[in-house]
C-alpha cells in the first residue's frame, strides 16, 4: 500500500484527546487522502493502551527523547504554552525524519470543510505557507482590542502552517524549536536576573512566526483568503454564506475554520467571547457551523472519555523560583574620613549591592546550570543544524540564481552554463514564443524581460513530472506539435533532443510551426549521464548538431560550445559524488574533501576559451539558428 504524500498534524496536552478526535473526523470528510498525526504531549505510561484507531497518536518522547528536558519544560511552561512550543520540534520531526511531500500543522479547535487545495497548491512554488489573521482593517472602536491582539500575539495563525519537505522547511522548523524553546519566555534572562520563572506572554509560536516570514520570505507564501482560516479574527471581512451543504465565504468555499473561545451554545451567533464585534453583528451562518462542531466534539469526548493531564501533579508553585528577600549589604554612605564616596566608588558600591544579593546569585548560579544542561542537550541539534546547513543549495533559484555549494555539486555547471547561454541569446527572441518541453519553464521571466516576446506558449508531456504545480498551454506525443503552420515566431528547446529517438523528424516539425526568418534556439547535454530511461538516445557534437539543423532547413547563426576541460572535469567529480554507491556519510566527507578542487576548476575553467577546436571537451552546446 502506497503512503500517503501529504499530511495533517496537531499537538494536544493528554486531556485535550477528543479534539485531536474531533479534527479526525472532518478529515476523513473533506481530507482522507492525508495521513493525521498527533502529538500528545504525556508519557506513554500515562495514556490508554486502547486509544481509537485513525490519527497516529505519537507520545512527545519521540520528538523529545531526553526525560530530564521534558521534565524542565514542564516545569516551566503551562500546558497550552507546551502546545504552542513544541510546533517547531513538531515541524522539525516531520521535515527530517517522516517522508512526507507536504504537511500543514492545524489547531483542534478548528473545522474542515472542504479540499485543503489551496494551501496544497500554495506549496508547490514554496516551502512554507503562512495564513494571516485579518488582511482589512476593523472599525477603530475594535481596533485596540482587535488589532492591537495581533501586535501582541503574531501577525500570523499558527494554528493553520503549511510546509513542503525541502531544505528550507528543516532549517525554519530547526530555527523555529530553538527559539522557542530557548527564549520564547525570556528563559534565561529572569534566571540569570533571579526573577521568577513565570511566563511573559503568551501565543510564543505566532510571535516567531512573524520572524519566520522576516527570514524565510523568498520561499514562504502568503494566503489571504480568509477560507483558508476563518475565525474571529477576520470573519469582519465578508460575510458566511450556505448552500447546497457547502459554506462560502466571499464566494470561496470555506477551508478551515477556527471556533476559538466559542460562546455557550445559546450564544453562538455571537461567534466568540474574545471579540466584541460580533455581538454587535451576529453571525447565524457561523452559529450553524460552530453547533456541527461542538456536536462531533461531544461525540468524541463520550468516545474517549476522561483522560486526566499527565503533568497535573505540577503545581503553580512548581513554576517559580523561590529565594528568601534578604537585605543587601551596604557599603557606608562615607568614608571614616567623613568625605563624601567618589562617582567610583558609588559604581562601586552599586556593582557589590547586586552581586551580593542573594536572589541574583541564587539566579546566577541557576542560570549557568541551565547553559550547562542546554549546551549538553542541543548539541546534537547543532551538529545536524550544521550538517543539513552545509550541504544544502544555498541558492535563491535552482535555474537563475545559482550560487556553487555543496548541496548543487551535480548540476551548478551545467544549469549556469544553460543559464549563460539563454541570456545571451534572449534579445533575439520574439512574437509568439513556444517552449517545447517547457517542464517548469524556468527561463520564462528573463526571456519575458526582453519586451519583444508577445506571447509564451509552454508544451510538454501531459503525465511529465517536471511541470507539477505549472500550468502548460498545450500538451503532445512527442512527434506531432498541435499548431499550424509558420505559426510561431521563435521556439526554444533546453536539453529536449537528446530524449528524441529521431532528432531530424523532431526538427522538420520544428520547422513546420516556425515561421520563415523564425528563431530556434537550442541546448543540449554532452557530459551528462543516462537520464529518464528509456527516453535518452544522443549525446551531440557540435558537427551533429550544425548537420541536423542545416538538412532541417535552419541556417546556424552561432554554435558554442558549454564549458571546457577544466568545467567538465569539474562536472565529472559532481557527478561522481553525487551518483556513486557509497554511504552517506562517505559522500559527504568526499563532497567536503573534493570541494577545493571542484572550486579550482571552476575558477580556472571560467577563463577557458570555449571555440570550437579539435580535441575539445565540453558539458553541452547552445545554438542560435533562423528557419530559411
Amino acid at each position: 500500500m502506497q503512503k500517503p504524500s501529504r499530511a495533517i498534524a496537531s499537538i494536544v496536552t493528554s486531556n485535550y484527546l477528543a479534539h485531536a478526535l474531533s479534527l479526525y473526523t472532518y478529515i476523513q470528510d473533506h481530507a482522507s487522502e492525508c495521513h493525521y498525526l498527533v502529538l500528545i504531549i504525556g508519557e506513554q505510561a500515562d495514556l490508554p493502551r486502547d486509544l481509537p484507531t485513525g490519527p497516529e497518536w505519537i507520545t512527545w518522547d519521540r520528538v523529545l527523547a531526553d526525560k530530564d528536558a521534558r521534565s524542565n519544560l514542564v516545569n516551566e511552561y503551562t500546558p497550552f504554552e507546551l502546545s504552542c512550543i513544541l510546533r517547531g520540534r513538531f515541524h522539525h520531526y516531520l521535515s527530517s525524519y517522516r517522508q512526507y511531500e507536504k504537511w500543514i500543522m492545524l489547531d483542534t479547535d478548528v473545522g474542515i470543510f472542504a479540499p485543503l487545495d489551496p494551501i496544497w497548491s500554495a506549496l508547490d512554488e514554496h516551502d512554507i505557507a503562512l495564513t494571516p489573521h485579518a488582511t482589512i482593517p476593523v472599525d477603530i472602536k475594535y481596533a485596540i482590542s482587535h488589532e492591537g491582539a495581533f501586535l501582541k500575539s503574531g501577525l500570523f495563525n499558527a494554528g493553520v502552517v503549511g510546509m513542503k519537505r525541502s531544505p528550507t522547511a528543516v532549517q525554519a522548523a530547526e530555527w523555529l524549536s530553538q527559539r522557542l524553546e530557548c527564549f520564547g519566555h525570556s528563559y534565561p534572562a529572569r534566571l540569570q536576573a533571579g526573577e521568577p520563572k513565570g511566563y511573559d506572554f503568551e501565543f510564543v509560536d505566532q510571535i516567531w512566526v512573524n520572524l519566520m516570514f522576516l527570514y524565510f520570505h523568498r520561499q514562504t507564501v502568503i494566503i489571504d483568503l480568509p477560507g483558508c482560516n476563518l475565525g474571529h479574527w477576520n470573519l469582519h471581512q465578508g460575510e458566511i454564506e450556505l448552500r447546497n451543504n457547502q459554506a462560502y465565504f466571499n464566494g470561496h468555499q470555506i477551508v478551515v475554520a477556527h471556533f476559538s473561545g466559542l460562546p455557550k451554545p445559546a450564544l453562538l451567533e455571537q461567534v466568540s467571547i474574545y471579540s466584541q464585534i460580533y455581538v454587535e453583528r451576529p453571525s447565524p451562518a457561523w452559529a450553524i457551523l460552530a453547533r456541527d462542531y461542538l456536536n462531533r466534539l461531544a461525540a468524541s469526548q463520550a468516545r474517549m472519555g476522561e483522560i486526566p493531564y499527565s503533568y497535573a501533579q505540577i503545581t503553580e508553585t512548581d513554576q517559580h523560583i523561590s529565594a528568601p528577600d534578604l537585605p543587601p549589604i551596604r557599603l557606608a554612605r562615607e568614608s571614616m574620613s567623613g568625605r563624601a564616596p567618589s562617582r567610583n566608588q558609588l559604581r562601586l558600591q552599586k556593582r557589590l549591592q547586586s552581586l551580593l544579593s542573594v536572589k541574583k546569585l541564587i539566579g546566577v548560579m541557576q542560570f549557568l546550570w541551565w547553559k550547562i544542561q542546554h549546551t549538553y542537550h542541543t548539541l546534537p541539534f547543532l551538529w545536524q543544524r550544521a550538517e543539513g546547513y552545509l550541504f544544502q543549495d544555498h541558492s535563491e533559484n535552482s535555474f537563475t540564481g545559482l550560487t556553487p555549494c555543496l548541496g548543487n555539486y551535480e548540476t551548478y555547471l551545467t544549469r549556469a552554463w544553460i543559464l549563460a547561454a539563454v541570456e545571451k541569446a534572449h534579445p533575439h527572441f520574439h512574437g509568439k514564443l513556444l517552449d517545447i518541453g517547457a517542464g517548469s519553464s524556468p527561463y520564462e521571466k528573463l526571456i519575458l524581460s526582453n519586451g519583444r516576446v508577445e506571447k509564451y506558449i509552454k508544451l510538454d508531456f501531459a503525465d511529465s513530472v517536471y511541470h507539477r504545480g505549472h500550468q502548460l498551454d498545450l500538451t503532445w506525443d512527442g512527434t506531432k506539435i498541435p499548431m499550424e503552420d509558420g505559426s510561431v515566431d521563435t521556439i526554444i528547446m533546453t536539453e529536449v533532443l537528446e530524449h528524441i529517438e529521431h532528432p531530424s523528424a523532431l526538427l522538420a516539425e520544428v520547422r513546420r510551426v516556425l515561421k520563415t526568418g523564425g528563431c530556434l534556439f537550442v541546448t543540449v547535454p554532452f557530459t551528462w549521464p543516462m537520464h529518464e530511461l528509456p527516453y535518452d538516445y544522443h549525446r551531440f557534437t557540435p558537427i551533429a548538431m550544425k548537420a541536423y539543423l542545416q538538412r532541417s532547413g535552419f541556417s546556424v547563426n552561432y554554435l558554442d560550445i558549454l564549458g571546457g576541460w577544466d568545467h567538465a572535469l569539474a562536472q565529472q567529480i559532481g557527478l561522481w559524488l553525487s551518483n556513486r554507491s557509497m554511504g552517506d556519510k562517505k559522500r559527504k566527507i568526499a563532497k567536503l574533501f573534493a570541494w577545493p578542487i571542484y572550486i579550482f576548476l571552476i575558477r580556472r575553467g571560467r577563463s577557458e576559451h570555449t571555440a570550437i577546436r579539435n580535441h575539445q571537451m565540453h558539458i553541452g552546446l547552445s545554438c542560435l539558428s533562423v528557419a530559411s
